[in-house]
């Protein structure tokens, strides 16, 4: 059987910095079948220099800033392939990425996406789950887009790309695919690279938060909505909120964060009392790519002081609604067993770090005081 053709669709706006690197990495893919395209979406800064070095190699769509949905969009309109990977002008796939990827759509006909690991650089991400992703997708995207490899039908099926968007709009798309059925498979392994810079859209704190409450508005407006996946509303809303109460914190946005950690509460006051809300809180304050426990034990009186003064400005709102104000007690004390399981994490670690500098000293010292042969 002939390989399936894959297009892999890169859509740049200004990204000539790290363009040459994305791109390097989708034309040494060993799939044999490929379709490099890439979209330039108005960009003012060398992009085009960039491209002509490309010449012959892969296709280029020109078009006015109308953002990534819509430059995705043109590249689907174009494709050919019968798979489509998404890859950013600022990332970078492994040579093998695609076809284990492949091998894995071609030998399992019910899944429609299979995604990889992915790092960060620095860092990592891996699978979380295969099947019916649905109900965890509605509490966050577990996937970057670059780590997918998808059936580009299924993508046509659902409209392609929301491009009134200006964030989230991978997450939308993922909604769509998983409501229609779309089961999902991976591959356990980190097959590409997620660069983290300050240019990126996940640093527009707001913008991206107000996606989020918009994918989400809209995912829970369909009146056929099955029971079970109704029941996660509140949840769902919460855990958008919440993450982005986080990342307005770690902006700077002190004001929006208290209003989204209040929002947070509105939608589901249960977390207050929640230690792993609580600890997911505490994690996603920490910058992309180091949103680790170990990381967090390291900065635990930084972490908790941001988690105690959101609380304690939660509850000192004016006003604030009496199912909110009934967990004042439940929060307090998930609070403080937080804090102290985060001390006593970070406690233990400089202990075991202190033994063993002493025991290196103690080897050293062994060494150094055994005559010479």
């Amino acid at each position: 059987m002939a390989d399936r053709l894959v297009s892999i669709i890169v859509p740049c706006c200004n990204g000539a910095r790290f363009l040459a690197d994305a791109l390097d990495s989708a034309l040494a893919q060993t799939h044999p079948a490929t379709e490099v395209i890439v979209v330039d979406d108005g960009s003012v800064d060398d992009t085009p220099a960039v491209l002509r070095r490309y010449a012959g190699r892969l296709r280029v769509l020109c078009q006015p800033n109308r953002g990534p949905s819509a430059a995705r969009n043109a590249a689907l309109g174009v494709a050919r392939g019968e798979y489509v990977a998404f890859l950013d002008a600022d990332d970078r796939f492994l040579p093998d990425k695609v076809a284990r990827q492949t091998a894995v759509l071609d030998s399992r006909p019910d899944v429609g996406l299979v995604y990889t690991g992915w790092r960060f650089i620095p860092g990592e991400g891996r699978p979380s789950g295969e099947g019916d992703l649905l109900p965890a997708l509605l509490l966050a995207n577990p996937i970057h887009p670059l780590a997918a490899v998808v059936r580009r039908a299924l993508v046509a099926d659902v409209g392609g790309f929301d491009e009134t968007l200006r964030g989230c709009e991978d997450w939308d798309l993922f909604l769509r695919l998983s409501r229609r059925g779309m089961r999902w498979a991976s591959v356990e392994a980190a097959l590409c690279e997620y660069r983290v810079h300050p240019a990126q859209s996940h640093g527009q704190t707001r913008m991206m938060l107000a996606s989020a409450i918009r994918v989400l508005e809209r995912f829970f407006s369909d009146s056929d909505l099955p029971p079970a996946l109704r029941e996660m509303e509140g949840q769902a809303f919460q855990a958008a909120y919440l993450r982005g109460a986080a990342e307005c914190y770690r902006a700077g946005l002190v004001a929006d964060g208290d209003r989204a950690f209040h929002a947070a509460a509105r939608a589901r006051p249960d977390f207050l009392g929640e230690p792993a809300s609580l600890r997911r809180f505490c994690r996603d304050l920490m910058p992309t790519g180091a949103q680790h426990q170990d990381v967090v034990v390291t900065r635990w009186r930084a972490v908790t002081r941001t988690l105690r003064r959101a609380m304690r400005t939660l509850f000192q709102r004016p006003g604030l609604e009496p199912e909110i104000a009934a967990r004042r007690g439940r929060a307090r004390w998930a609070t403080l067993r937080l804090t102290a399981r985060l001390a006593r994490k970070r406690l233990r670690s400089l202990v075991g770090s202190a033994r063993a500098d002493r025991g290196d000293r103690d080897q050293r010292d062994l060494l150094a005081s055994r005559p010479p042969p």
